[in-house]
């Protein structure tokens, strides 16, 4: 399925039908279940184009800007091709290797303090929160989150560990950090 939005102008029929022909292409290499959803933005210096496959839980997002529509789809398709790639890599690499010890060698302590001298200075009246999401936390190992947030392009990503407790992966200067919600 592929649902296609633009925002800010008018999308025309021939664009539209080559979205569905570039996303045909990279749907043969997902699962049948998988579902498009394209996003064309007018921003100040021309277009910006955002693809997000939706894969039972598991999102994959390819993104890109450009002065002009066709070359921001293609970008934007460009990114996401090599985002799969990169996700079937790594799990056929997690296959054959059979553990992952370099990733969970990865994640330090976190052992940031905050002062509360900064905090008390700090003048709340002047933030405004542009976006609310409402998120549903998916049950996933350590590792898999990790991908999951590779493959969105987030620096941080929130899930349920196999234990059940609630947990924040975070990309780090080297590494990932991991924090766990009591």
């Amino acid at each position: 399925m592929i649902k296609i939005t633009a925002r800010g102008f008018e999308l025309k029929q021939g664009t539209k039908d080559g979205i569905d022909k570039e996303l045909k292409r990279i749907e043969k290499m997902l699962p049948n279940s998988a579902a498009f959803d394209v996003t064309l933005s007018k921003i100040k210096d021309g277009y910006k184009c955002d693809i997000t496959v939706n894969n039972v839980g598991s999102f994959i997002r390819g993104e890109a800007t450009a002065d002009r529509i066709e070359p921001v789809v293609d970008m934007a398709v460009d990114d996401l091709k090599r985002k799969i790639r990169k996700l079937k890599t790594y799990l056929v690499d997690k296959k054959r290797k059979g553990a992952i010890d370099e990733i969970a060698n990865a994640f330090t302590p976190v052992e940031e303090e905050i002062s509360m001298e900064n905090f008390e200075q700090f003048d709340a009246s002047s933030i405004e929160i542009k976006r609310r999401k409402t998120i549903t936390p998916q049950m996933m190992t350590d590792d898999e989150a990790i991908v999951q947030m590779e493959m969105l392009g987030h620096s941080f990503f929130i899930y349920l560990g196999v234990d059940g407790e609630t947990k924040i992966v975070y990309q780090r200067d080297k590494g990932y950090g991991l924090l766990i919600c009591e």
